[in-house]
């Protein structure tokens, strides 16, 4: 579970995040939503770790996220960027267990039974095989 409480973070004079709540059940499969320049990516920079926030408690499984265990805590949250950088040479679900077998060390079995979950939940089953380049962008980001 990952669970937020008053995130704040401003850039010079500009509050980008204003005391964010959230909590992620375990799991669960969310997608941020709003307009460009909203704090979205600032938000899931800070969840993971790669952005420090000026105020405010993140915890990943109950363990706080601090500068001491944020690659480690990393390993186990799996985010995905605007900025998607799929293995081109790699299918849809070659890029979808790559990192779950090698970070969290899980068989071919049950990484690629998780990613046609994951890929059904999107609407993208039957995309198994394709290649990022026969993609859409939008496809390509869920």
């Amino acid at each position: 579970m990952i669970r937020v409480r008053g995130l704040v973070k401003r850039f010079g004079g500009d509050i980008v995040l204003d005391g964010i709540d959230l909590d992620v059940p375990e799991g669960a499969l969310v997608a941020l939503i709003g307009p460009s320049g909203c704090g979205k990516s600032t938000l899931l920079r800070c969840l993971n770790g790669l952005e420090t926030p000026d105020s405010g408690e993140i915890e990943i499984d109950g363990e706080r996220l601090g500068p001491g265990n944020a690659a480690r805590l990393r390993g186990r949250v799996g985010m995905v960027f605007q900025s998607f950088n799929l293995f081109p040479h790699r299918s849809v679900l070659s890029n979808l267990t790559l990192a779950p077998r090698v970070v969290r060390h899980r068989s071919r079995e049950q990484a690629e039974a998780d990613a046609r979950l994951a890929l059904a939940r999107v609407g993208l089953s039957g995309f198994e095989s394709r290649a990022p380049a026969t993609l859409s962008g939008g496809q390509q980001q869920r």
